[in-house]
């Protein structure tokens, strides 16, 4: 199942990672850069915390790598009722 999300502040960075690492699947994100290039990371990983949340930091401060509209999340299991209040509407 693939998902479009949105993670606007780091409570949402923190949020949504701990509900995937009680994820029993692996729990992908992807998405694009500004330079249109895929790119594309475990969700559960610490490295994606980081960097999710240090552009979210500077996201109004400097320009950014990552395009946030083209942010998706893809599991092979259903995870929506987990992760429905960050699904695009």
């Amino acid at each position: 199942m693939r998902y479009a999300i949105e993670l606007d502040t780091i409570k949402d960075v923190e949020e949504f990672s701990k509900i995937v690492h009680g994820v029993e699947s692996d729990v992908r994100l992807s998405g694009k850069d500004e330079n249109g290039d895929h790119w594309e990371l475990s969700a559960k990983s610490m490295l994606c915390v980081l960097l999710l949340g240090g552009h979210i930091e500077r996201r109004h401060h400097s320009t950014q790598d990552i395009d946030w509209n083209t942010i998706y999340c893809e599991c092979e299991k259903d995870i929506y009722p987990l992760i429905s209040k960050f699904i695009k509407d």
